[in-house]
């Protein structure tokens, strides 16, 4: 049988002109480029910092550092992107910020004495460029993609970073585990934090080619009126505190163990780097395979039931995590014990991001939305800054040894079983409400 491929290749050219498919496709791309410099940040943050000298409590400002920057910008630039003619232009200036301070960040062992400090400066500008990022595309992604093509959209490109996740950290793992000596490994990782800043621009220019409609309302002159007016809007609407103050209590039990998790990876589950790549790539490919079942269910029952999914795969991951540190395991026998338990937690925590965007467009009243998100990032961002940081002083405290490691995972399990509790409350309010699967707070309500 005779294929026309050229017949064929006219044929994708005239899909992808069409705009739902170009911004499809445009979204995917972003997605991919983005999504490499986050598995590398991931990946790669704690080791750069561990091979640079940095003690425990270093490790614990890793993520306290560029959160506290990112705090002092989020304001300024929710309020900037409001007053501008394209809710495009501020995530590409943070892009473009981004991807020039890779090149500082990958080149900091240069700086003999200074090393540790200029890791924190530059980590600081790369990090916090990532959160103002994201805290503005949000709003971008509200703009740019019609509601019924919305959830299609973040699906495909979370499919695909997901890819990306798996791909980054193994081959960067692999390459700094081949390495005979610190330096050497710390030099692969310099390389790597130098192609992200490459697509971090490429990035840049990707977005600038997604179609971006004028904003239809100004926003107002930065001061302390305009964000006491923004709060006193959104927490006067009946359903963003709501949804407040759940993102927040799931964010704060969420973030309790981050650096935590990299020292018990470590020092109890015996991980080097190639076990740490192998880690990031099967939890990857069980978010890939879930991640469209997960969007399926959230069309079919709504985001809000399937965030209560997420949080029982967060939930359990904690008695799964003490497991397969135990005694029960001998130490060469924990790094696969560790992966194996975090598979099935990886695959239910896989859509939490697609269900809290949608939640909170459907939450957030329309005027001054960016300073509104970016509030609440700022509120999730700090806890990002100081609750990474109070779950290693809390281990510290505890006496930093096994008996600190199930007493403070006994704390975050309490946490987020509240949580649960709470993402189950507003989903069967918001039912209640048969407000399920509405897109925007002014969407009338209709019978569930």
């Amino acid at each position: 049988m005779k294929v026309d491929l050229k017949a064929r290749f006219r044929g994708l050219q005239a899909t992808l002109s069409l705009p739902r498919e170009q911004i499809l496709l445009l979204f995917g791309v972003e997605g991919i480029l983005y999504q490499f410099s986050q598995s590398v940040n991931n990946f790669g943050n704690c080791l750069y910092a561990t091979g640079l000298g940095a003690t425990d409590t270093q490790i614990g400002l890793v993520q306290t550092v560029p959160n506290l920057l990112a705090l002092i910008l989020l304001l300024p630039c929710g309020i900037l992107s409001d007053r501008l003619k394209k809710s495009r232009t501020v995530p590409a200036a943070c892009l473009l910020v981004m991807g020039i301070m890779y090149f500082f960040y990958g080149s900091v062992p240069l700086f003999g004495s200074l090393k540790i400090s200029l890791f924190f400066v530059f980590l600081g500008m790369t990090v916090a460029s990532s959160v103002l990022y994201n805290a503005q595309w949000q709003n971008f992604f509200g703009d740019v993609t019609p509601v019924d093509n919305r959830n299609s959209v973040f699906t495909f490109r979370s499919r695909i970073m997901f890819l990306i996740g798996v791909i980054t950290p193994l081959l960067c793992g692999f390459a700094m585990a081949a390495q005979p000596d610190q330096d050497s490994k710390l030099f692969v990782l310099r390389l790597f934090y130098y192609i992200c800043g490459v697509l971090v621009l490429l990035q840049f220019l990707a977005i600038r080619r997604i179609p971006c409609p004028d904003q239809t309302e100004s926003g107002s002159h930065f001061s302390p009126q305009v964000i006491l007016s923004s709060v006193r809007t959104a927490f006067q609407s009946k359903y963003f505190p709501r949804f407040f103050i759940t993102g927040v209590l799931f964010y704060v039990s969420w973030q309790m163990d981050w650096s935590m998790w990299y020292i018990e990876e470590t020092q109890y589950a015996h991980m080097n780097e190639a076990h740490l790549s192998i880690m990031n790539a099967v939890t990857c490919i069980a978010q890939v395979a879930s991640i469209g079942f997960f969007s399926r269910l959230s069309q079919k029952r709504s985001v809000y039931f399937t965030m209560i999914l997420v949080q029982i795969g967060y939930t359990i991951g904690i008695p799964l995590a003490i497991f397969a540190m135990s005694p029960v395991f001998p130490d060469g026998v924990k790094p696969y014990a560790f992966i194996i338990c975090a598979i099935v937690p990886s695959a239910l925590e896989c859509s939490y991001n697609l269900c809290l965007v949608q939640m909170m467009l459907a939450a957030a009243p329309r005027q001054n939305r960016s300073l509104i998100i970016s509030l609440y990032t700022l509120i999730t961002t700090l806890s990002n800054a100081v609750v990474p940081l109070l779950g290693v002083r809390l281990y510290t405290a505890l006496g930093a040894d096994w008996g600190a490691v199930i007493g403070f995972d006994s704390v975050v399990f309490l946490i987020r079983v509240i949580s649960l509790a709470e993402i189950i409350w507003l989903f069967l309010t918001t039912r209640k409400e048969g407000r399920l699967f509405a897109t925007s707070p002014d969407e009338p309500i209709t019978q569930s």
